[in-house]
């Protein structure tokens, strides 16, 4: 199998500078292509939030090259669980450190998947997501780990309340701001022409899955990144303040 790459990311109406990081790889592994997908929410003052996001993305492209790949074979389950388990939290102890020493607040959220031939793995933190467009539907893979989430899932708000609720962005668990951290970690399976998505929070605020899968399927690849940046351009239309940031794969 091979996989196309897509990403868009803008600042937003209202923060001065982006602190949302994200990386797309393909690599060749033992005569397969592999792919690594990765976006993170930084959070914190100033350039906190940014730092704190490409940290993490840079700990995981530097497993995904120096680690990984001398995996000896493509899919090892067991292997990448424990390799992203001790990077997550090497990372949030480092950021927790950081933060402690320059007496500042910082934090990341992380979702991302490795994907290698017709499987993925999935690790997760935070209120990032991941989509899969599949069969002419779009699925949620990711649960989000807010306070907002907690409460739908355990009957207290509905979800056309949680949308104008002030504690929409409260996380439950991020990179750096927590002591312990317990990413979800899942795997899936992906056919010819599905799409795996990756998003911020400032992406899926303001639009529907309904809008995102009517945009992206039947997509050209060429016109792939035109239409991301039209999802983009409709969030700041309907006046999301966030920064917002949107990576896809097509699996071909």
């Amino acid at each position: 199998m091979k996989y196309f790459l897509a990403a868009q990311t803008e600042v937003g109406l209202k923060k001065s500078c982006n602190q949302d990081s994200i990386i797309l790889k393909r690599a060749k592994f033992k005569g397969k292509e592999v792919c690594l997908g990765i976006i993170c929410d930084g959070m914190g003052g100033l350039s906190c939030g940014e730092f704190a996001s490409k940290s993490i993305v840079e700990a995981f492209s530097d497993w995904f090259l120096y680690s990984y790949s001398k995996y000896e074979s493509i899919w090892d389950e067991s292997r990448m669980r424990e390799d992203i388990r001790s990077i997550i939290s090497s990372e949030n102890e480092g950021l927790l450190h950081y933060g402690k020493e320059h007496g500042i607040y910082l934090g990341t959220t992380v979702t991302a998947f490795l994907l290698a031939e017709n499987r993925f793995f999935v690790w997760h933190v935070g209120d990032s997501r991941l989509y899969k467009i599949s069969s002419s539907k779009i699925f949620r893979l990711t649960n989000d780990h807010t306070v907002i989430a907690k409460e739908i899932a355990e009957g207290r708000l509905t979800e056309k309340e949680a949308k104008k609720d002030p504690r929409r962005n409260v996380l439950l668990q991020c990179i750096g701001a927590t002591s312990d951290v317990n990413p979800d970690m899942f795997c899936g399976e992906v056919e010819k022409g599905d799409i795996l998505l990756l998003c911020s929070d400032g992406f899926r605020h303001e639009i529907s899955e309904k809008e995102i899968l009517n945009m992206l399927l039947k997509c050209d690849n060429s016109k792939f990144n035109e239409k991301l940046r039209e999802l983009i351009d409709l969030n700041l239309k309907r006046k999301e303040l966030d920064n917002i940031s949107v990576a896809l794969v097509k699996v071909q």
